[in-house]
Order: structure tokens, then sequence, then C-alpha cells
């Protein structure tokens, strides 16, 4: 059979894979919890305030290894792995070159000269086929979370420099992931800026927004079509690439209805706006989200 007798047409389409990078406290580890049965692998300070399920908190790079492959070998029930986070682990990698070479710090390793960065960079190119493999095998969506931090920015093409948020992650493996995962999220507290004389002066009313293509302030991108902002939540993420409809919202919403915490009269109500919402997508979110917030299933200061 032929390359020609082998051609396929149409969308593919996998679990999820995506970097969602920003601000301490702005709920990057909410985003994820809202994922479809997540666990956690990480630190576990991010998510005390979360009801989710988490690996024990790694101590050495092996560690994060032996959790992945348990990951992916053994039964369970569990649909989204979420690394929280990327530059928490960077660590952990250098640790464990240093101590295979003997070296004091990941830059005297592999002989100076910048060769213990090169090895984590191969060792960071295992952990992506690892975790490749767990999506593609397992069918499970993958989430990676990560800090940012304020560097400059050098714009060769209009040859000025300015600050720009970027992953906090060494200047050579942040690009690995970006270019591995389909969309990189910048969340931040939406702000807003006027013109007061020769002032400009900055307000906000908190709320929480992720953006998905790269500005001259800010690092994202996105391989799924998403619109330019977004409100910060797994739903209307998934909502944003057509990975959801009005029927699962409902039965969501229902489900959420069935805690004790509601009386019938508030869940009469939910339902006359549900009806009211018709197959509006966008507003049935919205209603669940607040159920969420009610149940506090959803923390949104945890980072």
């Amino acid at each position: 059979m032929g390359m020609l007798d082998r051609v396929t047409t149409g969308k593919i389409k996998r679990p999820h894979l995506v970097l969602i990078y920003g601000i301490d406290g702005v709920g990057k580890s909410s985003f994820a919890a809202g994922a479809p049965k997540p666990i956690f692998l990480g630190t576990e300070d991010g998510t005390d305030h979360l009801d989710v399920a988490r690996f024990p908190c790694p101590e050495t790079w092996a560690d994060v290894g032996t959790a992945l492959t348990e990951l992916y070998k053994e039964k369970h029930d569990y649909k989204t792995l979420v690394i929280d986070s990327l530059d928490w682990l960077e660590p952990l990698l250098y640790a464990e070159i240093c101590k295979d070479h003997g070296a004091k710090s990941i830059e005297l390793a592999c002989g100076g000269y910048g060769k213990g960065y090169v090895e984590a960079l191969v060792r960071w190119e295992g952990l992506i086929k690892h975790l490749n493999r767990i999506r593609i095998d397992r069918q499970m969506n993958i989430v990676l979370i990560a800090h940012c931090e304020i560097k400059e920015h050098n714009d060769a093409a209009n040859q000025i420099t300015y600050d720009k948020f970027q992953l906090k992650l060494y200047k050579k493996t942040a690009p690995k992931f970006r270019e591995w995962v389909d969309a990189v999220l910048f969340a931040n507290f939406e702000i807003f800026s006027k013109k007061d004389g020769n002032e400009v002066r900055v307000f906000g009313e908190g709320a929480r927004k992720v953006w998905t293509e790269g500005r001259p302030g800010y690092d994202a991108k996105n391989r799924l079509g998403l619109p330019e902002c977004l409100d910060l939540s797994w739903n209307a993420y998934v909502s944003a690439i057509g990975d959801d409809n009005a029927s699962s919202a409902r039965n969501r919403i229902e489900d959420l209805l069935k805690s004790e915490e509601f009386d019938d009269a508030f869940r009469t109500l939910v339902r006359t706006t549900v009806s009211k919402a018709l197959d509006y997508l966008p507003q049935l979110i919205k209603i669940e989200d607040k159920l969420k917030e009610r149940l506090a299933i959803k923390e949104p200061t945890i980072g």
C-alpha cells in the first residue's frame, strides 16, 4: 500500500494540550481543576483549597518519572493530568543532573560551559515524550501550569526594547514547551487605563481573563482558533473551541443542583433561568460557574 492510499482527511480530535501561565493568585490551578477528572502532579501549596486528586509531592526528578509511569501503566479513571508547575519541576531536574555528575550547580554540571543546561533540555524532551504517550495512549488531557516573570524583550523587527511577561523557565526550555502545546494562555486580571490630564490612571474590577494571542506585553499563542480573550475558566475555554454543547452543560448543572447546599426554591429558580437560556452555551456556562462558586468547587485566589 502506497502513501497516497493511506491519506486521511478532516480534523483529528485529540485530548487537550494546553499551557497556562500568569501572575500569582489569578486562578491558574482553579482553571485546571475545572478540567475533566484531573489529577495534579507538583507542589501541594497551589491546590490546598481545591477538591482535587493529587500525587504525593515529588521530592526528586525520579519521583516525577515514577508518577508518570504509574499513570501510564496502572488502571485509573483520571481524564486530565495537571503539572503544577513546570518552573517548580525545573530545580528538581537540575538537582538530578548535578547528582549524576557530582556537580555543585547546573552551570558546572557536565563539564561546565552551559553543558548542564543542554543535558536538561535532553531530559525535558524525555518528559515530553512520556506526556505524549499518556495523552495519546491513555487519552488524557495535559494541562501545564507555569508562573511568569517580566523580562526585557528585544524587538529586532522594530529595533526597540520593552518589558514583557514570559514563562518563568530557562530561556531555551520555554520555547520547547511553547512549540509543543496547542495553546499558551496568559492569565491575568483585566485592567483598563484612562488618561486624566497628564496622568494615566489604571483600574479594574477584578475580572480574571486569559489571553490567547501574543502581544508586545505578553507571550501567548493558540492553534485552535480561540478568540483573543476569554474568561479564566475551563468551561469558557472548551466552549470557545467548540468542545462543549448545551446539552452537556445542562446535564452538569443538574448534577450540581443535586447538592444539599441548595433548597427547592433555589433549584426552581436556576432551572427557570436555564430554560430561558435555551441552547445559548455561554449563558449556560455562566450559570454553571456561578453554581460552582457557591459550592466552593473553585477557589479563584489560588495561583
